[in-house]
């Protein structure tokens, strides 16, 4: 039986075929690849949908008979996979070294939102629909456009969403940077504004004095139970030199 017998070594690692010219395969293949990625392509929001999937599916056998050249041996393989690993690695380092090539092969990251507004024109340019700016806006936990204060399509396809809250436009800081700015551009001063500021800041310090009541207190406490215990023992405290009177004023 076929399923028994001992395997044919020589078809598994002799090279049927050059290993530089599937070196020189996997170069090109990997090239040509990512042109047409970087060059053809729309980037995508978010996760991989169903048309992602057979994307991926149909290059992989597009790109399987150029890498092989119908070559079966294990080296052959080896060597097209080390193409793709080698120039992987290449431009990475590349990208690293010389920002202007990361310029070129990676996407710049675009505004989609500012200010509660969509930009038409960016959201056109990047093929991005309002339900899928909506549905990236909703995996962020934002269900209202008004309260985002920018979101960017990132390189890699994902949408980060920054809120007027999280900018710190809501209360505390923004509310102080909304009255100054209110008050040097001529308008009326933001009374309401001021008011809870300074609320804010008299509850501040009355939390911070009944702290340090508190806290003078229990030292009180404990040095009472200390000098307690001293005279238990039979020590007594030190008594403490009486102040020097002040000089009289001469007359």
């Amino acid at each position: 039986m076929a399923a028994f017998q001992p395997p044919d070594w020589g078809s598994v690692f002799v090279p049927d075929g050059s290993l530089a010219e599937s070196f020189l395969r996997g170069t090109a293949v990997y090239f040509a690849v990512l042109v047409l990625f970087r060059c053809v392509l729309r980037r995508q929001t978010g996760g991989m949908g169903l048309s992602d999937v057979l994307l991926v599916v149909l290059v992989s056998e597009c790109v399987s008979p150029a890498l092989s050249a119908e070559t079966k041996s294990l080296p052959n393989g080896v060597a097209a996979l080390a193409a793709l690993l080698f120039w992987s690695y290449a431009l990475d380092w590349a990208t690293d070294r010389w920002p202007w090539l990361n310029r070129q092969l990676e996407h710049r990251p675009v505004e989609l939102v500012r200010d509660g507004q969509k930009k038409p024109d960016a959201l056109h340019a990047q093929h991005v629909t309002d339900d899928e700016l909506m549905s990236q806006l909703r995996l962020s936990g934002v269900d209202d456009l008004a309260r985002v204060r920018v979101a960017t399509l990132e390189p890699d396809g994902e949408v980060s969403v920054v809120t007027r809250a999280e900018a710190g436009e809501e209360g505390g800081a923004g509310s102080e940077e909304k009255g100054v700015s209110q008050e040097a551009s001529g308008g009326p001063p933001d009374l309401d504004g001021a008011l809870k500021r300074f609320l804010a800041a008299a509850g501040d310090v009355r939390a911070a004095v009944a702290w340090h009541d508190d806290r003078a207190a229990a030292h009180k406490k404990a040095a009472a139970v200390a000098r307690t215990a001293l005279a238990r023992h039979g020590v007594r405290p030190r008594s403490r030199p009486a102040p020097p009177a002040p000089e009289s004023a001469p007359r």
